[in-house]
């Protein structure tokens, strides 16, 4: 009977959103019209501008701001995070903080405090530092200038000298599956990290890195490969992060353990997922 009373509520409050049935919005959220919240939703405090589509239990915390965007089922976005012109898969953490802008993430991912991302695709599993800088944007060093009053009309110091855009500011930078970004990297846009990569804490990332290497330094160099090209050749071609929550619930404890053999010899006898 509460239930049902709190969803008429909610109705009224909010005609011109579309509430499906459990979900819990704190009175001093912002809803948008044309906003859709799934099942058992929590929106604690958050503030949701139109074209906002959120999918099964997930909770938005308060001062989280989500602007045209979608989250599918079993996301977090924690206090003061901002998720702009993106989309969440499902089962992904968004930390107190976060700047996401222009972005798709895989399921199963987190993206950890005070972190930046602008024009990023990243693949599942991927676990990303703190502090992190993911795409800010280039100037170029080929021109007298390297002020955007020049070459820009976004009008980043609120006024423009160009009639029109003559450099690329903006490329975007492509994550694979299963990477994991130490704390405090920042990656040039353009970027390309391939599946399996461990980027160390501070490095800076200027090029191309290929699957399952470990960089570091400033700028990033190979410190060494995760594994010899035959396991990862093996590992790509399995794809391993693709597979239902069934199968990776088998996988789990041959992904737990160190020895890629014997998770390998398992997954390849195994049927087609």
């Amino acid at each position: 009977m509460k239930t049902a009373f709190r969803s008429l509520l909610y109705r009224l409050r909010y005609p011109q959103v579309r509430l499906d049935p459990g979900c819990f919005i704190r009175r001093d959220s912002r809803l948008a019209a044309g906003t859709e919240i799934g099942r058992h939703s929590r929106i604690l405090g958050a503030h949701l501008l139109a074209k906002v589509r959120i999918g099964r239990n997930n909770q938005l915390h308060p001062g989280a701001y989500l602007s045209a965007s979608i989250l599918g089922d079993d996301c977090s976005v924690e206090s003061n995070a901002r998720v702009t012109h993106s989309t969440l898969e499902h089962s992904i953490g968004i930390q107190p903080g976060c700047l996401v802008d222009h972005v798709t993430l895989g399921a199963w991912s987190y993206i950890a405090r005070d972190t930046i991302l602008n024009d990023v695709h990243l693949g599942r599993f991927c676990s990303i530092g703190p502090r992190t800088i993911i795409g800010a944007g280039e100037h170029p060093s080929h021109l007298i200038s390297t002020s955007p009053v020049f070459y820009s009309t976004r009008g980043q110091c609120g006024t423009s000298f160009a009639a029109t855009t003559t450099f690329t500011e903006r490329r975007t930078i492509n994550i694979g599956h299963d990477v994991w970004i130490g704390a405090h990297v920042f990656i040039r846009d353009g970027v390309t990290i391939g599946n399996g990569c461990i980027v160390a804490a501070g490095a800076v990332v200027a090029g191309d890195i290929p699957a399952y290497s470990i960089v570091g330094g400033v700028p990033a160099k190979l410190i060494r490969p995760r594994f010899a090209a035959e396991i990862v050749a093996r590992l790509e071609a399995l794809a391993w992060w693709n597979w239902a929550p069934g199968r990776l619930t088998e996988a789990q404890p041959h992904l737990a353990q160190h020895d890629p053999e014997r998770f390998l010899k398992w997954a390849e006898t195994q049927s087609s997922p």
